[in-house]
């Protein structure tokens, strides 16, 4: 299955990163029967929330090379408050609802930046045909 995000929509503008910022990967395991409608879902909150929130600076999903179920997304907010705010958006409720009983596991590891006076500079780039 290909899947890709919606590259027509242009991203909105990014905030800067706060110093309560958060850094976190999330790192989900998916019920095996469930894959191929979890993924979808994933990637549109992601697609949407990197579109329409300035505070969603980073949403980088992967896949395990060893396991396709487990899923690991690298995420980074502005600030706490760009955080709340995403996770009581409407995508982000459809897709946590919608998901909840695929999910086997889900694991939120917050990061701290070796450096913190880099910046990150996100966007979607469309794929050459």
């Amino acid at each position: 299955m290909l899947l890709t995000a919606n590259t027509q929509t242009p991203l909105c503008r990014k905030s800067l990163m706060a110093t309560d910022r958060i850094i976190r990967y999330s790192v989900i395991e998916v019920e095996p029967d469930y894959l191929d409608e979890y993924l979808p879902l994933a990637l549109e909150v992601g697609d949407i929330s990197m579109r329409t929130e300035p505070g969603v600076l980073a949403m980088y999903p992967t896949v395990s090379k060893e396991d396709s179920c487990k899923i690991t997304i690298m995420e980074i907010y502005a600030s706490q408050d760009a955080y709340k705010s995403h996770i009581a958006s409407p995508h982000f409720q459809k897709y946590k609802q919608g998901t909840f009983h695929m999910v086997k596991s889900l694991q939120l590891l917050d990061q701290n930046p070796l450096n913190p006076d880099m910046y990150i500079s996100s966007g979607i780039i469309p794929k050459e045909e």
